[in-house]
């Protein structure tokens, strides 16, 4: 029996903060093992990086399974154009798709004739049982955990899903499965990148995340000594993607004594909230020597207390300047994301940029406040919600009438990337950039570089928006003052 997992390649890979931001499929390579633990013939395609087209691949690898990612709901359109060429190319394959998004949200595959099952949750037991009862010549409908076409071309449940996973049965990711790709990963200015997991989930309540609704507010731990072992196959530049970093104190500090007699890395890139922070600062010294370079991305989301609010982020504004003031004193880089509601009026992007100045933040990104299908958001926003392309679905993009005319509104948003260190004409000269990078990597940052300069220009964003403009309004670029050098 042969197994082919794919990484499709979604068409937001070259707009947004994509271009710069590319990391391994952790997620199948978790499932990966977990297949080759039962002896299965495994390969994992990544599509964003293969020369060879998915049909050559299908005819050339004839796989009795092909299991596709959809981690984002940015994924859904490219998953099913693999699903469709497997079909094409051999109708008795079995087609399943899983991940985050079509687990949150099986609709955005309503009417596919291509894909014979949706694995919902985590995979890791679902795709064995799936290959299990293929081999077997069975049918998927005793398998748990999935929808499966019904009589009428809707998907209907087979068995109940399974509970959450036990961390501690779960194997290594097969790290091997991505070699040949792992030279493409990186973040920004750090090439290559290995990306580590040490726990999933999220315990607290963001409106515009749909992480904490699928893990139902818990978070659940890998042990201590898997997470090592991890650590110890992956490579000098780690991003660890659990999506709140330092939550449980105790078993992080345990974490960070048994991570201590490995080398440190080059670098290392760590999610978390500015109240955790705050409130676990001694917790942070110990993780401090893990890394040369060591970098907290923080959820800044909102520069005031009412947009805290309205984000549901349960923290208040004075944790997030305490929190910068931590990590710099630590020695810690501090970079993270603001969200530009589409309801914001001049006065708030003011508000945005005079906080950026007075604590000094420039190491940020900002995203468009987007309500990611199923999530509960996605279900308030229906009847302002203006564009169901899920391409559109980057952050980058408007899918509602903001309430600035549409392109005063991205004049001003791209006015906000300006004050960020991507800003070559200001912040950081294109000479800085390349003093941080190896000799052969200089090319390929180079061209992440000149990509991420369409961040400032509003003409690159109205050409894509299917939000349609209000009034004659034209975009004038010298109508903002720029920011100082």
């Amino acid at each position: 029996m042969r197994i082919l997992l794919v990484k499709p390649a979604s068409a937001a890979i070259r707009f947004g903060l994509a271009p710069f931001f590319v990391t391994e499929p952790l997620g199948l390579e978790y499932l990966a093992a977990a297949l080759q633990a039962e002896g299965r013939e495994v390969r994992l395609i990544d599509l964003r990086f293969e020369r060879s087209l998915i049909e050559r691949i299908v005819r050339d690898y004839r796989p009795d399974v092909v299991a596709v990612s959809c981690v984002h709901i940015l994924d859904v359109h490219a998953g099913l154009a693999v699903a469709e060429a497997a079909k094409r190319l051999n109708p008795d394959v079995v087609v399943v798709v899983g991940g985050h998004a079509v687990s949150a949200y099986p609709s955005a595959l309503s009417g596919s004739r291509h894909v014979d099952a949706i694995a919902l949750g985590e995979g890791e037991l679902t795709l064995p049982a799936i290959a299990r009862a293929v081999e077997a010549g069975d049918g998927l409908g005793a398998v748990p955990g999935l929808l499966v076409p019904g009589s009428d071309g809707t998907f209907v449940p087979t068995t109940p899903q399974p509970p959450p996973l036990d961390l501690a049965t779960v194997r290594l990711p097969a790290r091997r499965s991505v070699e040949r790709y792992q030279r493409h990963y990186c973040c920004l200015n750090y090439m290559p990148v290995w990306t580590v997991e040490t726990a999933r989930g999220c315990d607290h309540r963001c409106k515009f995340c749909s992480v904490w609704e699928f893990h139902q507010r818990h978070v659940r731990f890998h042990q201590v000594a898997s997470v090592r072992a991890d650590f110890e196959a992956s490579g000098e530049n780690l991003f660890v993607v659990d999506d709140t970093f330092w939550t449980g104190p105790e078993r992080s500090a345990e974490l960070a004594d048994a991570l201590r007699s490995l080398p440190p890395r080059n670098w290392m890139l760590v999610q978390s909230r500015a109240d955790t922070v705050v409130e676990h600062t001694a917790l942070l010294e110990k993780w401090r020597p893990l890394a040369r370079r060591f970098d907290i991305f923080f959820g800044f989301e909102a520069p005031t207390a009412a947009g805290l609010r309205s984000l549901h982020k349960d923290a208040d504004i004075s944790a997030t300047v305490e929190a910068i003031a931590v990590a710099k004193r630590l020695g810690f880089g501090v970079t993270g994301n603001f969200i530009i509601d589409p309801d914001f009026s001049e006065e708030d992007f003011q508000a945005l940029w005079s906080f950026l100045a007075t604590h000094g933040i420039d190491r940020v990104g900002f995203t468009i406040l987007t309500p990611l299908p199923g999530t509960k958001f996605f279900d308030a926003m229906r009847d302002r919600v203006e564009v169901l392309d899920w391409d559109h679905y980057d952050l980058h993009h408007v899918v509602w009438q903001p309430r600035l005319p549409l392109a005063r509104f991205f004049e001003l948003y791209c006015e906000t990337w300006r004050r960020s260190v991507l800003n070559l004409r200001g912040r950081k000269k294109w000479w800085q950039w390349a003093a941080e990078v190896r000799p052969q990597h200089l090319l390929r940052l180079a061209r992440i570089l000149r990509q991420t300069q369409t961040l400032m220009d509003p003409e690159h964003y109205l050409a894509q928006t299917k939000v349609a403009a209000r009034g004659d309004e034209t975009v004038r670029p010298g109508r903002v003052r720029p920011p100082a050098a």
